[in-house]
């Protein structure tokens, strides 16, 4: 983006934030960095976003206050700080990414066990953040890196180091993302999932999900950013009077 669309956007914002009714607290990866996108100030333009992203964080670390990440230390910072009207979490792509297929190799056990695992770790965290926030999940995205890429900084050398096909990665963030959202669905809580627009026939991500100017396991911003704001938008409280 030029300068010029930078600053005009910065402008925007402060304008939109100005005049926000609402406010919502975002805790993630690295993925929700999404929410920093100009299609928010569009499609959502009365909301102010707190975002509070984690790069590396996991729903598998989230018991531990003093994992490398500290993702349980900062969300529960944030949470301790001025009201929200919506909270949302969304966790697991380093998980199904990476974490889990690793932990299982260590071990010498089903990944599904280390899935398991992770899902109920997950679970106990959105179950303690509902009792006093309201509280939307998003899924964990689904794999975008194809089993041929060619790793473009460390991160892409760590996701190589997992020798499971695409195919095979796609499979467990759909179980995984299965197994938490009927863990919300007992506590009440909304699950967004964005299989049904980002899955292709083949089984695996679309490819007008996945960013064309690198491999990235992050999503294209702009087409996850408009599928989150449709997504999002019934979720949303009504204005405060």
């Amino acid at each position: 983006m030029t300068d010029w669309r930078m600053a005009l956007v910065r402008r925007w914002r402060t304008r939109n934030e100005a005049r926000a009714h609402t406010r919502v607290l975002v805790l993630g990866d690295s993925h929700v960095r999404v929410f920093e996108h100009w299609w928010f100030l569009w499609a959502l333009p009365r909301v102010r976003w707190h975002i509070v992203y984690v790069a590396g964080g996991t729903a598998t670390g989230l018991p531990n206050p003093q994992s490398a990440t500290r993702a349980r230390t900062r969300f529960d910072e944030a949470l301790a700080g001025p009201p929200s009207d919506l909270v949302v979490i969304n966790l697991g792509e380093v998980d199904t990414g990476y974490t889990i297929w690793a932990r299982a190799e260590r071990n010498g056990s089903d990944p599904r066990a280390a899935m398991a695992q992770a899902v109920q770790r997950y679970a106990a965290f959105i179950t303690e953040v509902a009792r006093q926030h309201r509280v939307v999940v998003v899924g964990a995205p689904l794999p975008t890196l194809p089993d041929d890429f060619v790793p473009g900084d460390d991160v892409g050398s760590t996701r190589k180091s997992v020798i499971h096909s695409q195919t095979k990665r796609t499979e467990l963030t759909l179980a995984f993302n299965a197994s938490v959202a009927a863990a919300c669905a007992e506590l009440g809580v909304p699950h967004l999932d964005d299989r049904a627009d980002s899955l292709g026939a083949d089984g695996k991500v679309k490819a007008s999900w996945q960013r064309t100017d690198r491999a990235d396991h992050h999503y294209d911003r702009k087409t996850y950013a408009r599928w989150l704001a449709r997504a999002l938008h019934p979720h949303l409280p009504a204005p405060r009077r």
